[in-house]
């Protein structure tokens, strides 16, 4: 069983006000939900851009 942890991130208002109507539009359900998803994504891209070009 993995262990979850916590983030204590920090943001401005307008950007938490910004994602707030966003997820209202979208499909996702909860700011976590998003969060998890959009830093999977980046670091998905990060790792492959510092991978050695084959």
């Amino acid at each position: 069983m993995s262990k979850t942890l916590k983030w204590s991130v920090p943001v401005p208002k307008h950007l938490d006000q910004q994602l707030e109507e966003y997820i209202q539009k979208d499909t996702f359900k909860t700011k976590s939900e998003f969060i998890r998803t959009a830093v999977r994504d980046r670091l998905k891209e990060e790792l492959e851009r510092l991978e050695p070009q084959k």
